[in-house]
């Protein structure tokens, strides 16, 4: 019963609803980049780091505080991404003791890729629903999104 009570929740909850959605989009997300780019290991992890890498370079410990996570957690998901051949080091022309983190594809077209694999999740969304109630949800959530930042 105490089961039957709970799905009713959630599936009566609109904030629970975005969360999940948003949860199996990145999976979905995730999934479609490492086939599109061939980077089997992947992770969410790696991509969470992206919005607190500046196209000219950041150094590990402002990522990780950007990010609000220990530099050691911050240097070994780098240090993987480097491996995949996502990223790259410099020094730093300021200290040379620094190391700054670079995209290996720079500026607009970086992100420009990372695009490519939510393309089909928006196609997707466009079969599922229609062209004009997509475009309802997506100003709506951009409105939601607004209020909440």
């Amino acid at each position: 019963m105490q089961e039957e009570k709970l799905n009713s929740r959630k599936q009566n909850s609109l904030a629970h609803s975005i969360i999940k959605a948003g949860r199996l989009i990145n999976e979905k997300s995730i999934n479609t980049a490492r086939e599109l780019y061939n980077l089997p290991n992947l992770t969410i992890a790696h991509l969470e780091l992206f919005p607190f890498i500046d196209f000219n370079g950041t150094s590990i410990g402002e990522i990780a505080r950007r990010k609000k996570v220990s530099k050691q957690s911050v240097s070994k998901l780098v240090n993987q991404m480097i491996s995949m051949n996502i990223l790259y080091l410099t020094e730093s022309p300021d200290d040379k003791r620094k190391k700054l983190v670079h995209f290996h594809t720079e500026g607009p077209m970086a992100i420009s890729q990372g695009f490519k694999a939510l393309e089909s999740i928006d196609t997707f969304l466009i079969e599922f629903f229609d062209k004009e109630t997509y475009k309802k949800i997506l100003a709506n959530l951009n409105r939601l999104l607004d209020e909440l930042d």
